[in-house]
């Protein structure tokens, strides 16, 4: 599962640090990809660490140039371009087909530059990320009171620690959000319990009046969905769900 990443900077206060946080933001718009020389952007590099950049700023300008359109949306479909775009600057999937095709269409009508905008400049972006913090993987955080089905999604798009998301040219997710129903899980290669997930969850059978007998479920990312489904026919609840 890939790695989450919270670093902030107040752009040019700590140049050691501010360095740190311009690989973050490569690794992250750029989907793990491992940059060469070519794909490197000084001029955006020089901006930011003499402080004229935020890294909303430099997040949008990398997503708008010329790279970012060669490796994901060139020979993608539109729906996995939007998909990407979505993991890429929001940090989590599309929550249902409604939401993809409102920026197919966005993508359509407006342009690429405001399909980018429409994402890095939203009040979920501000209200997750700010200005000065990198995005990072929200769906692979603990989710309680949320729909299980997007830490699903989450997974399902997620290329792991050395995987490439444009290293496949097709949506993971168009079935699951055209259906409602959670995505296929293909287990990769981990090391150690990396690929394990845990549930944590209440049993419908209380203790006392106010409280219900706590469970803990670690299971591997593809049997996930199963136990969700076991535990809400049982009555459970669940509570939150994270890495292992």
């Amino acid at each position: 599962m890939t790695e989450t990443t919270t670093l902030a900077t107040q752009a040019n206060a700590d140049l050691g640090h501010a360095d740190e946080v311009i690989q973050s933001i490569y690794k992250q718009v750029f989907g793990n990809r491992h940059l060469m020389e070519l794909d490197v952007n000084k001029s955006l590099e020089a901006l930011f660490m003499n402080g004229d950049l935020t890294v909303q700023g430099f997040v949008t300008a990398l997503a708008q140039s010329d790279t970012y359109k060669r490796l994901f949306l060139e020979n993608k479909s539109p729906y996995q371009f939007v998909e990407l775009n979505f993991k890429h600057l929001l940090g989590r999937p599309p929550h249902d087909q409604q939401e993809l095709m409102e920026h197919v269409t966005r993508m359509n009508t407006e342009g690429y530059d405001a399909e980018i905008a429409s994402y890095t400049y939203s009040e979920e972006y501000l209200a997750a990320f700010g200005i000065d913090q990198v995005p990072h993987n929200r769906s692979s955080q603990s989710i309680s009171g949320g729909r299980t089905i997007n830490y699903t999604r989450g997974i399902a798009v997620d290329a792991g620690f050395a995987g490439y998301d444009a290293a496949n040219n097709r949506s993971k997710l168009l079935s699951s959000l055209s259906t409602g129903n959670a995505p296929a899980i293909v287990d990769r290669k981990s090391v150690g319990n990396a690929n394990a997930i845990s549930i944590f969850w209440t049993t419908r059978r209380q203790v006392s009046a106010n409280r219900r007998v706590m469970q803990k479920s670690v299971v591997s990312q593809s049997s996930m969905s199963a136990t969700l489904q076991s535990i809400q026919a049982q009555g459970g609840r669940i509570i939150s769900i994270s890495k292992a």
